[in-house]
């Protein structure tokens, strides 16, 4: 059945046909070609693409009432923008997206879709995209899966777990839609030691080409299956780490583990893939044509190179509402010069201090730290949360009160906090003015103070060693 699978989804009519149909799929195709074409190109029309490019973003964005203002204010000409003028404009923050809203919008965007993004610093905030700006993200994504060496029909485990995601596989033609892309998915939101094992043994069966995961996902698994001296045989081509930063012993323990090259990945739900390795592994290549990512010292708000500054990028093609020079709330040690690869696009040395927590449960279980995330996006009353796990029997909600807070806001909450930490934990919420920073100056939605992976060690699943 694997290989009838692979057979139908790799041959090449399958292919074509889904390279040229439905229409986005085909401008998502001619959208990559170009940009392939400037990745191993000149600096100078990398640049004048990107300033074609903001022109016609700024000229647009000054059709909404923010940017309009935004605009006039600064003195920049959308007509003659250049890339220096980026810096004449206010950055754009999350605590703006969330009190402007609706006047950050342009008019007659096509086909615009609502999102939100919270991540592991800031309040969750809401924005919208529209087709363009979906397609662009699209040939983005692509192009870092190519960079890890990804192919069309490949063998994918996704071990995954955000709603907006899981929503699409569910029911027949969810999973008609991953038997189409030859992938098995793996929620990573109910990850315990018998789960771990039950996603392994899967996986050894399906033998993935690739596993595209959460970096803690990947570290997870890996570490639990190396405590039980279990070696994969998969995946044959390489582990594609996101959503996280990629620490340096998680690297290292995933490499040992699984027999093939660990591939780092930035991104994010406002601008999907922004930084992608190549095989050399020096750096995330930004994915200049779609992105102007800046660097700035967040005191000064100067622009830094070689050294960590705060991530400030204006993504090129959402029309739906502009994101210009938007401060997504991570650090990052930018390099402007050439990757031995020949591209000739900016890379990401290093994302600095990006992570979400795991947390263990009562009874075993191994819930993302995304859950908790997510489970606040859009939601009334609750103008800022952090959801902290003291020990493994309890628990602590952190709220910030919206101007809309009632009561029952925190009885509901509780309830269901409550279906995921069981009714034996304690749990209780606390009201706060604001949540409390870290060092860094970051807030963080998810914490544990438990150690995960001391903990997991000591649990048997009770079945035995081995495959």
């Amino acid at each position: 059945m694997k290989r009838f699978q692979d057979f139908v989804t790799q041959n090449r009519l399958k292919c074509g046909i889904a390279t040229h149909w439905p229409g986005e799929r085909r401008q998502m195709e001619s959208i990559g070609r170009r940009h392939a074409e400037l990745e191993y190109g000149s600096r100078d029309d990398l640049a004048a693409y990107q300033i074609s490019r903001l022109r016609a973003l700024l000229s647009a964005a000054a059709r909404s009432p923010y940017y309009a203002g935004v605009l006039l204010d600064s003195g920049v000409d959308p007509a003659k923008a250049d890339l220096d003028d980026l810096r004449r404009l206010p950055l754009l923050t999350k605590d703006t997206l969330r009190e402007a809203g609706e006047a950050l919008r342009i008019d007659g965007a096509l086909e615009v879709r609502e999102n939100y993004s919270g991540g592991s610093t800031g309040v969750p905030v809401r924005f919208w995209q529209d087709r363009e700006c979906r397609i662009e993200m699209g040939a983005a994504t692509k192009r870092a899966n190519q960079r890890a060496g990804v192919f069309p029909g490949a063998r994918m485990a996704k071990l995954w777990g955000a709603p907006q995601d899981r929503k699409q596989i569910e029911g027949w033609r969810g999973s008609l839609r991953l038997w189409a892309l030859n992938m098995r998915y793996y929620d990573t939101f109910d990850m315990g030691a018998e789960r771990m094992l039950a996603y392994h043994r899967s996986m050894e069966a399906f033998q993935p080409d690739f596993i595209q995961a959460y970096a803690s996902s990947a570290y997870m698994l890996a570490t639990f299956l190396r405590a039980r001296g279990i070696r994969p045989t998969y995946p044959r081509r390489a582990v594609i780490c996101s959503a996280e930063k990629l620490f340096p012993h998680m690297r290292s323990a995933i490499g040992s583990v699984f027999p093939a090259p660990v591939f780092d990945r930035y991104g994010s739900r406002e601008a999907s893939a922004i930084g992608a390795e190549c095989s050399l592994h020096t750096g995330l290549h930004v994915h200049m044509p779609s992105y102007v990512i800046e660097t700035i010292d967040p005191r000064t708000g100067r622009n830094v190179t070689g050294v960590p500054g705060e991530i400030v990028l204006t993504a090129l093609s959402n029309l739906a509402m502009p994101m210009i020079r938007y401060r997504i709330g991570d650090m990052a040690i930018l390099n402007r010069e050439r990757c031995g690869c020949g591209s000739v696009f900016d890379r990401l040395e290093e994302i600095v201090g990006r992570t979400s927590d795991n947390f263990l449960m009562p009874d075993g279980r191994l819930v993302h730290g995304e859950y908790f995330t997510h489970a606040f996006y859009g939601r009334a009353g609750i103008a800022q949360f952090q959801f902290v796990q003291e020990r493994v029997d309890k628990f602590l909600l952190r709220i910030v009160p919206a101007a809309d807070y009632s009561p029952g806001v925190a009885d509901q909450l509780e309830n269901e906090m409550r279906e995921v930490v069981g009714p034996t934990a304690e749990f209780r919420v606390e009201l706060r003015e604001q949540i409390p920073q870290t060092v860094s100056g970051k807030y963080r939605f998810t914490i544990s103070h438990v150690d995960v992976n001391a903990a997991l060690a000591a649990v048997e699943p009770g079945i035995g060693e081995g495959v």
